[in-house]
């Protein structure tokens, strides 16, 4: 057990460090409606990925450790760096699109940003999954090894359906060159997600299975339910971008609107029920 899980984790598996991340995450998510102009509107979208990955990475030091989740965070970075490079030369498998307006470095066009939005968002979605099938700490095995990646897929590709018609057509974080039937943005981008994630996850679950630390010392620090419900936390904060846009925008409500109701069938419900699985569990969680 290392110096930050002894000193920051209680016997409900609430540490404060991972929580303070969430919480920046929270505000950045709440003011970021407001700010319309200036250095802050670039600038708020890499604090946003930043805080987000903050928290993930720190949660998966504890469930994963460091080397189980390097592998995670590589895996998700080949792949998907990969496909979106592929996909802004070819079509294949998003569909053709370039990034605009989006900051930061860039390798072989794709801003290094978005790939901590792939971690940190895959390993939230994955998270979740082991929460729905009752995963919690124990090493995947069985049909868990297709289920799962197979779930966190999904739930997955429910945030970009919630996220990418305002990131794109609204914000033009990127722009699809002949714009697409779903609010600008092609059908075939959300199936090329799927197929994407779904090769992340079920790479990355036939590696566990076999790698997972699940030991006596340390599996006490996942146990506590404040530790997963912070994954529930982070997607919920992440749907909580759309359900303030109507509220605060005044243009292009047509989209916000719709995108808001949507997220609310989505996002939330996995996030509702994510949270009522853990809160009503009695198999070892504290």
């Amino acid at each position: 057990m290392n110096a930050v899980q002894k000193t920051s984790d209680s016997c409900c598996g609430f540490n404060k460090a991972r929580w303070l991340c969430i919480a920046v995450y929270l505000m950045l998510t709440v003011i970021s409606g407001y700010i319309y102009y200036g250095v802050m509107k670039d600038l708020i979208p890499i604090l946003l990925v930043l805080s987000l990955f903050a928290a993930v990475f720190l949660h998966g030091l504890v469930r994963y450790g460091l080397k189980n989740l390097l592998v995670f965070f590589i895996i998700t970075w080949v792949i998907s760096s990969f496909f979106e490079a592929l996909s802004i030369q070819t079509g294949f498998p998003f569909g053709h699109y370039f990034y605009d307006q989006l900051a930061g470095p860039r390798i072989f066009q794709v801003p290094m940003i978005i790939m901590l939005a792939y971690f940190s968002m895959g390993y939230t979605s994955w998270m979740l999954a082991n929460v729905l099938l009752g995963q919690y700490g124990r090493r995947i095995s069985g049909n868990g090894l297709l289920f799962i990646p197979l779930i966190a897929a999904f739930i997955m590709v429910m945030w970009d359906v919630c996220m990418d018609p305002i990131a794109s057509t609204i914000g033009s974080l990127w722009k699809w060159q002949d714009g697409g039937r779903y609010f600008g943005v092609p059908l075939q981008n959300y199936f090329g997600w799927f197929f994407v994630v779904y090769l992340i996850f079920q790479v990355f679950a036939f590696y566990i299975s076999k790698f997972d630390r699940v030991d006596g010392v340390n599996k006490g620090l996942y146990l506590g339910k404040f530790f997963w419900f912070e994954s529930v936390a982070v997607y919920a904060i992440q749907a909580l971008t759309q359900l303030l846009d109507p509220l605060i925008q005044t243009q292009h409500l047509d989209i916000y609107g719709p995108m808001a109701m949507i997220t609310i069938f989505t996002m939330v419900f996995v996030a509702l029920l994510a949270g009522i699985k853990i809160y009503n569990d009695e198999t070892g969680l504290l």
